[in-house]
């Protein structure tokens, strides 16, 4: 899939962030402290550096059909408010995981929903999967209310289903399958 891929709808476009965007994204993520608590590669420290490579890899993922990242932009203003990404393929189960995160600024303006329910018919429609996972720590109440929001059924606790700081932790397991979008 070509990195140049977007998916447009109403109110957002879905597509690879480019690095000149790289200060701009670097801005949003030091200025979101809501996001330094889940995600362990964001802090208030994050720098330009740390931006540009997030970016590259984002882009090197992308060109290797290891992950699809898109930055999630407001249609009407084109500016960036968060991203969203299908990661994990496991090709043996034609599955994959859907990550997602907002800048705290556009956060509870539904943003997120409108992404992922984009990159879910994206994962369904073009990439022919047939189950998602979204997994949250446990202590994340507000990703557990906005799994069941994109419709995906809680299945399990699972032991070691993530790595935080380099260390395993136990993760909520929610999946969506195709049937759940009808």
């Amino acid at each position: 899939m070509s990195p140049d891929f977007t998916i447009i709808t109403p109110s957002i476009q879905l597509k690879l962030i480019p690095l000149s965007e790289a200060e701009i994204f670097t801005l949003g993520i030091k200025q979101s402290p809501s996001l330094h608590q889940w995600l362990d590669w964001t802090d208030s420290d994050f720098t330009m550096t740390d931006g540009q490579e997030f970016l590259t890899a984002t882009r090197l993922s992308w060109i290797k059909a290891q992950a699809y990242g898109f930055g999630i932009y407001q249609r009407q203003t084109e500016q960036l408010v968060g991203m969203v990404a299908i990661n994990e393929f496991s090709p043996t189960f034609n599955q994959a995981s859907i990550g997602y995160w907002i800048f705290d600024r556009f956060q509870r303006q539904g943003f997120a929903l409108k992404g992922v329910d984009a990159l879910i018919e994206f994962a369904f429609d073009k990439l022919l999967l047939t189950r998602l996972e979204l997994v949250c720590d446990p202590n994340n109440v507000s990703s557990q209310r906005f799994a069941e929001r994109c419709g995906a059924t809680f299945e399990a606790k699972a032991r070691n289903r993530f790595i935080y700081n380099g260390k395993p932790k136990e993760g909520l397991v929610y999946s969506i399958i195709p049937d759940d979008k009808k």
